[in-house]
């Protein structure tokens, strides 16, 4: 009796060992999706002409009747293309994106930026209850910060702040993080 007590304890260890195990590894595979997916968006931002697309002011005849520039024109996936609404700032003003990740319970309007739900983004073929998706929201800032002192003229800070959201087991958790880099207009 004793034997069995003590292999049934060992048991419900190695269970819940594993069911832990599962929630960690999804939690970082859907991590690692939401990155490459955002970095796969700055790429394309970094590739974007200096001058007329970073961002675009003009209206784009292929964008949503809503959605009015400034914004970037970015693909998601092979059937996706959004049009990102930015903040921007054109010197000499003062920049207006966060130097810090905004907090999960910040809202777009609370950090003065523009809200871009991306919406479910599937991250398989794979449909039904097995099926695994990120929700995706993207908020964009284009700071120009010259430095006429440190002979700098042409550079524009851009952040990207993204939410994304997934379902473990009956609890939806969110992640928020921050990436931002300095974009050139010589480095085309």
């Amino acid at each position: 009796m004793v034997s069995l007590t003590l292999m049934a304890t060992i048991m419900v260890g190695f269970i819940g060992t594993f069911v832990q195990s599962r929630r960690i590894t999804e939690s970082n595979v859907l991590h690692a999706a939401a990155t490459s997916m955002i970095y796969g968006i700055i790429e394309q931002i970094k590739q974007l002409d200096y001058t007329n697309l970073l961002p675009n002011y003009e209206v784009d005849p292929f964008a949503p009747t809503a959605t009015t520039p400034p914004y970037l024109r970015v693909r998601i996936n092979q059937s996706t293309v959004v049009w990102l609404k930015v903040v921007h700032t054109p010197a000499p003003g003062t920049p207006r994106g966060p130097t810090t990740t905004p907090s999960a319970s910040a809202t777009a309007a609370s950090v003065s930026a523009v809200q871009n739900y991306i919406g479910a983004i599937p991250l398989s073929t794979v449909t039904g209850t097995t099926s695994q998706q990120i929700n995706l929201d993207i908020w964009v800032w284009i700071d120009e910060i010259p430095s006429p002192s440190d002979n700098v003229s042409e550079v524009k800070k851009v952040t990207v702040v993204y939410t994304y959201s997934y379902v473990d087991g009956s609890v939806t958790r969110t992640i928020r993080d921050r990436e931002t880099f300095l974009r050139t207009r010589f480095d085309q």
